[in-house]
């Protein structure tokens, strides 16, 4: 079933999939002078935040690689790991994969009440799946300007 949400999402995802399937791991942890993250962070917490506002605050089963949350849910940092982080085939796999269950098991959802209603950390209130959804586009599109930024800076520098 086509939805301009998921479709919506399912582009974003492509486009930052597309956007990162040639960068090597070791150009994906490099962290540019004055920020926090780098690519490879912010391709996990992408992969994070649509397990908790897809699946999770939707009623449905989450799918968390092991150390997941202690890598990339907000607030971590690459400079605080101290664990190995998954490659990026790993995470480009993963977030291929994960594109695929929303639509298999969220397109048919989309005007579901969800319950309780979550107020984000912002004050926004959701109450519908599809609006977790329509969410999602914007988060993915703000961390896709973000490696698209930090790639930047790293190849520019090199």
């Amino acid at each position: 079933m086509s939805n301009y949400v998921i479709d919506q999402l399912r582009f974003v995802r492509r486009q930052a999939v597309n956007y990162v399937e040639s960068i090597s791991d070791s150009a994906a942890e490099i962290i540019p002078t004055g920020l926090k993250n780098n690519i490879k962070w912010n391709l996990g917490h992408m992969y994070v935040i649509h397990e908790k506002f897809a699946f999770q605050l939707a009623g449905e089963e989450t799918k968390y690689p092991a150390n997941f949350n202690k890598l990339f849910d907000p607030g971590t940092k690459p400079s605080d790991w101290n664990i190995e982080p998954p490659t990026m085939s790993q995470i480009i796999d993963l977030l291929t994969e994960q594109i695929k269950r929303v639509e298999l098991l969220l397109s048919s959802k989309l005007s579901e009440e969800i319950n309780p209603h979550y107020k984000s950390s912002t004050g926004l209130t959701f109450t519908k799946v599809e609006q977790l959804l329509g969410f999602l586009i914007y988060h993915e599109a703000m961390h896709f300007a973000t490696i698209k930024n930090i790639k930047s800076i790293t190849f520019q520098s090199n």
